[in-house]
Order: C-alpha cells, then structure tokens, then sequence
C-alpha cells in the first residue's frame, strides 16, 4: 500500500486511537495547510481579486468567468496527469511542495502588477497552482489518519481552513482600504508561505512499494497528459466514484460560482458597503467552520453521504429564498446558511471520495476530483453566473444587474439539486474489487 493508513475502510467508529491521532503532529501540520490555502482561497477567490477587476478596474462579470475558464481548460489535462504521477512516485509531497511556492510567487506578484491582462495572467497562474497543489494535499487525509479518524480529520481541517478566512478577514482586511484591493495580495502571499510549512515539514509519507497498474506500465510512468486524461475519464465511466464526481461537478458549481460572486452580488444590491461585506463574509467564513466540525461528528453517525445530501438541501433552499425574494436584508441569514454548507461539503465530500476510491488510485482520483472543482467553478462563473447576467442584461435587455444576479442565484440553486439527486443512488463506501478489475 502506498501510504500509512491504506488499511481497509469499514467504518469510522470514533475511539481511542482516532482522539489520539486529532492532536498528532502531522494531523495539526496538515490541518495548518488548510488554514493557509482557504486564505488564499478567500483573497484571490472570492474577496479581492474579483471585486478588483470587475469594480476597481471597471471590467465586466465575464472577464473573471473568461479567465476561470482559461485555468479549468489547462488543468483539464494537467491534473490527472499530476496524479498519476504522484501514484507512480508513490508520494503527493514534492509536488504539493512546487505548486505551493509557484502559487506563493504569484499571489505576492499579484500586488505589484499593473494592467487588467497582467492580472488576468498571473490571477490565473496562482490559481492553477493552488488548484494542483490542493489535490495534492487532499490524499494527504490517508496519510495522517486511520480510516475511523477521518471524519474528524477531515472536519477539524476544514473548521481550522476557514478559520484561515477568519484570520483573512481581520489581518489581511486592516490593511486593505475601500477601493484597494490591491494591497490585500502580498500580505497574503507571505501567510500562505508561513502556515504551509507546517504540513511540508511535518508530514512524513511512506513510499510506495507498488503501484496500481503493476511494475510494466509503472516504469513506462503515467501517458502523456492529454492521453492520461482520456484513460482516467475512461476508467471513472460507470464506477460509483466516478457517478460522485458528476454530483460534484454540480454542487461546486453552484457553492464555488455563489463564493466567487457574493461581494459583486451584495454591492449590487446598493445595501452593502466595503466593511458590511467584510462583516457577511465573516458570519459566513464561522458558519463554515462550525458546518465543518459538526460535519466531521454527523459523518461518525450518519455517512458522508447523508450529510452532503441534508448540507446541500439547505443550501439550494438558502439559495432560492435569496433569488426568489429579492430581500438584500435575507442576505444576512442565507450567508451563514450557505456558509455552514460550504463547511460541511469541504469536510463530507473528501472522505466520501477516499470510502469510494482504491487506495493504490488516489492520486490519480483525487486529481479528477480536484479537476472536477476547478472546470465547474469555470463553468458556473462563465455560464451559470455570467452567462445569466450577459443575457439578462446585455443581450436582452429585460433586467437590471441586480435582477439579473437574482436569477443567477436561483439557477445555482437548481444545479446544487441536480447534484443531491445524482448522489441519492450511490453506495455509501466501494465494493470489494477484484485484482483484475483493479489493474484495469
């Protein structure tokens, strides 16, 4: 087996041995990382970055979906190919150490450029990065915890992760003044940096001793990218896992596209200002920590399946009452609901994925997961989001930008339903496989 704690998933009963592993070394190491990529994930993602080229620099909503879509359509084939090769080495460390310090590059690079495409480029570039570091990072949960701790694991990650948005809001948002957005990026740079090299120093991966396809087509190593993605989409046809990823592909739609927008749509609402923003987004940023660690217990009880199913509902209904009603007041209460989901989606869907997955094909599944919430949030910022509002506004011209992003809201909506329904089938964990069904 290629990592500490490949051993069989039958269950993940809370006992001694699992408490033990929570205040473990490598698991507060690997918590940390989630700490410092949710801050990224705040800055770049979903507070600054946005609101920088589209308010501060005038630029329409469908640069930043145009943008998205250029990075969805280079780790298309980049991640499983990452994967794969992190299957043959055996270890997903010396990568996430690459992509983590291209996307440290970047994001302080991102304070000190000047010009719209510039910024579109290196935006674009630390978000690939942190996209290929963070599948990186996600198989990780195998190696710091046995199979009856990950719940807990993956729970007090995400709780600690938007805990990094917390400590975004207040240190990264005393420094930024309305209408300089610009500033946040360094600072955040130097964080990311800071709290990632817990997880790099401290977690210890066993190596390998075998791969999943056997020694011939590990010394051939992984295909070219375009033909590895071809053999990955391939074998995910028809396995539960991958029926997960088409689910995922929708409901990441929808809660990533909703982040990436929320300061755009409550600017629009003209009830918001700079600092009120800040305030919802940090009701949002502790409801998401207290979704993720109540997430990581309901999962003892009930599934990973069960909460992403109850975690999504929620969030649609939030969703539509928002579109629905119009009401800029209603954001304060759907903001934490939607934020609680997103906490227990980050908590819940990473350790269905491994309860679906062959240990000796994480890397390579993983990838695809990670794939999967890149090209959705691509697609929903491109299509759902700023497809809605273009077509609303520019081309028909029957609604306002606020109208507009009401509707955008309501469509988010049905696409987290279209990803609760497609999970409703699926088994709770992976059947035994065969050792010819694994090779193939």
């Amino acid at each position: 087996m290629p990592f500490a704690y490949d051993d069989s998933e039958s269950g993940e009963r809370q006992g001694p041995r699992s408490r033990a592993v929570l205040f473990s070394a490598p698991v507060l190491g690997w918590a940390l990382y989630d700490f410092a990529n949710t801050i990224f994930s705040y800055v770049v993602v979903t507070r600054y970055f946005t609101e920088w080229i589209v308010i501060d620099k005038g630029q329409p909503d469908v640069v930043i979906g145009v943008m998205t879509v250029c990075v969805s359509a280079a780790l298309l084939v980049a991640l499983p190919w990452f994967g794969v090769l992190a299957d043959r080495m055996g270890r997903h460390k010396p990568l996430l150490t690459v992509f983590t310090l291209v996307c440290v590059a970047s994001t302080a690079s991102l304070g000190l450029v000047d010009g719209v495409l510039p910024a579109l480029v290196i935006g674009g570039l630390a978000i690939f990065a942190y996209a290929s570091a963070d599948a990186q990072y996600e198989p990780l949960l195998a190696v710091v915890a046995p199979p009856e701790a990950r719940s807990r694991v993956s729970g007090l990650g995400s709780g600690v992760g938007y805990l990094g948005s917390l400590g975004a809001l207040l240190a990264v948002g005393a420094l930024v003044g309305e209408s300089e957005n610009q500033q946040a990026f360094l600072p955040t740079a130097l964080l990311f940096l800071a709290l990632a090299l817990p997880c790099l120093l401290l977690v210890r991966e066993t190596r390998a001793r075998g791969g999943p396809s056997g020694a011939e087509e590990r010394a051939q190593g992984p295909h070219n990218p375009f033909r590895q993605l071809v053999v990955s989409v391939r074998r995910a046809w028809g396995r539960p896992y991958g029926r997960f990823l088409l689910a995922r592909f929708l409901y990441v739609d929808a809660l990533a596209t909703m982040v990436a927008f929320v300061s755009v749509f409550a600017r629009r609402t003209g009830s918001f200002s700079g600092n009120q923003i800040s305030i919802l987004l940090g009701l949002a940023t502790i409801s998401a920590v207290v979704g993720a660690l109540l997430a990581g217990g309901l999962m003892e009880r009930f599934g990973p399946k069960h909460v992403l199913i109850g975690t999504l509902l929620g969030g649609a209904v939030a969703l539509f009452v928002v579109g629905i009603t119009g009401v800029p007041v209603l954001l304060w209460v759907a903001a934490p609901v939607v934020g609680a989901a997103i906490g227990s989606v980050t908590a819940s869907d990473r350790v269905y994925v491994l309860r679906l997955t062959e240990p000796e094909r994480r890397g390579e599944v993983f990838g695809l997961y990670a794939l999967v919430g890149r090209v959705s949030s691509g697609f929903g910022a491109l299509i759902l989001w700023g497809g809605t509002v273009a077509l609303l506004t520019d081309v028909l011209d029957v609604a306002s930008p606020y109208d507009a992003s009401r509707v955008a809201v309501c469509v988010l909506a049905i696409a987290a339903l279209g990803g609760l329904f497609i999970l409703r089938p699926l088994p709770e964990q992976r059947e035994p496989r065969t050792e010819t069904q694994t090779a193939r």
